[in-house]
């Protein structure tokens, strides 16, 4: 896997490098596209409880088989997410910093896979996104929003999101509005990165989030030439072809 050539990729690939050396990868949420929805129910049912019986109480209701079809329980999740983890990865809440590892490895589940059920129908996807039992972030550039383009090409490497909270784009995608509380734009970047083989359901049209602000009387020109306001992700990598044609990867190189 060959990186691009600019001045952010650059800086991420020697950050990469020092995680890959020092931090393992979370295979559970690397993989979770690829799992049934059966699977991910399992997962997401397992992690409430693991959290719930740390705390001592129903902090999180466990969803009934209903509630998988409704907004209004992902919107739930979202919430109590929030609360565990706190506004930002530099700003923890004490649970996150005193919790052993499996009940801070269950809040991730809680987000993750609150994420690939409140899609509804539920499918699986062409996408691996790498995450690293990691906290560390660092402060996006000013020049580096100028990188960031729509998530539609397929066979690319993509920045993950970073941010604790939804970006405008999510709500848009969520069916929310946007001034949904939870609303955070990108102003970080990690180690994470999204492989991305082939068309996803979730994506919908610029032209429908386009539409969208002009239904919430936000002008489009304001978000689009605001410097520090990303929307879609960065590509790291422009082909996945020799991904794509084999049958296994035994290592990825940066050069």
């Amino acid at each position: 896997m060959r990186l691009d050539h600019n001045h952010f990729v650059e800086k991420w690939s020697k950050f990469l490098a020092e995680e890959l050396t020092t931090k393992p990868i979370l295979q559970i949420d690397t993989f979770s596209f690829f799992f049934s929805e059966t699977e991910s129910r399992q997962h997401l049912v397992s992690a409430i409880s693991t959290v719930n019986q740390f705390l001592k109480t129903s902090f999180i209701d466990v969803p009934s088989d209903t509630d998988f079809d409704r907004l209004e329980y992902y919107i739930h999740l979202h919430e109590k997410f929030e609360k565990l983890v706190g506004p930002d990865w530099s700003k923890p809440t004490r649970l996150m910093v005193i919790a052993p590892a499996e009940v801070k490895l269950a809040v991730r589940h809680i987000n993750r896979f609150c994420h690939r059920l409140e899609q509804r129908p539920y499918q699986l996807e062409p996408m691996l996104r790498v995450e690293f039992d990691s906290y560390r972030r660092e402060i996006l550039a000013l020049d580096d929003y100028a990188l960031f383009g729509p998530f539609i090409e397929n066979q690319r490497v993509y920045l993950d999101f970073s941010t604790l909270g939804k970006s405008l784009y999510d709500c848009y995608e969520d069916g929310l509005d946007p001034f949904y509380a939870g609303l955070k734009m990108q102003e970080h970047y990690c180690a994470n990165f999204i492989l991305k083989f082939g068309d996803i359901t979730k994506r919908k049209s610029q032209a429908g989030f386009t539409a969208w602000l002009a239904q919430h009387k936000i002008d489009h020109t304001i978000i689009k030439n605001n410097g520090h306001i990303p929307l879609g992700y960065i590509v790291e990598e422009n082909s996945l072809q020799s991904i794509v044609n084999c049958r296994k990867i035994n290592t990825i190189t940066l050069e």
